[in-house]
């Protein structure tokens, strides 16, 4: 286990920082670590005629195309909650009614610090068009899962399994 000792921000930029921390490691030596602070991020797993949104886009860094779920980052001044309703409105023009905490959770990573909100929506309200470069589908349960299973969402990963458990244990549904 290792303990902090001391951190600051060696480096900030508009989506990120780096944090550079002093630790005690096990042994009772000192090391240094270095993390990506990233802000805080949510999803949403939304619910619509007995199937889930997975929406496909660009990502530029990748330059490929990937299937996600609505979801981004909580801006400043924003609860997780209003960032996830935000976020699915932007990307799909709709607007979730009924909004639902499912779940708040660390990024396991060595090198990423992130917390993640997972909420889940089941009604809405067609408000705007789709943002440009963003396919909205609605996929079956089983759909989904066979997706997770073959790797291709593979953005956001502890999101998806989050979903793999709920889909597996029945808590968005049946199947």
């Amino acid at each position: 286990m290792e303990n902090v000792l001391s951190s600051r921000i060696v480096f900030e930029c508009p989506i990120f920082k780096v944090e550079e921390a002093d630790v005690r490691l096990a042994s009772g030596s000192t090391a240094k670590r270095w993390y990506v602070v990233l802000p805080d991020g949510v999803s949403v797993v939304c619910l619509r005629n007995s199937r889930i949104i997975v929406l496909k886009e660009l990502r530029s860094a990748s330059q490929s195309m990937q299937w996600t779920l609505p979801g981004g980052v909580v801006e400043e001044g924003e609860t997780s909650e209003q960032a996830a309703v935000r976020e699915v409105i932007e990307e799909t023009g709709l607007e979730p009614l009924d909004i639902r905490w499912l779940d708040t959770f660390r990024r396991p990573s060595v090198a990423f610090k992130q917390t993640f909100h997972l909420f889940m929506a089941t009604r809405f309200r067609q408000v705007g068009p789709v943002e440009a470069g963003i396919e909205v589908n609605e996929f079956t349960f089983t759909d989904v899962a066979k997706l997770l299973d073959a790797g291709e969402l593979i953005e956001q990963f502890t999101v998806y399994g989050k979903l793999r458990k709920l889909l597996q244990d029945g808590s968005v549904g049946g199947r």
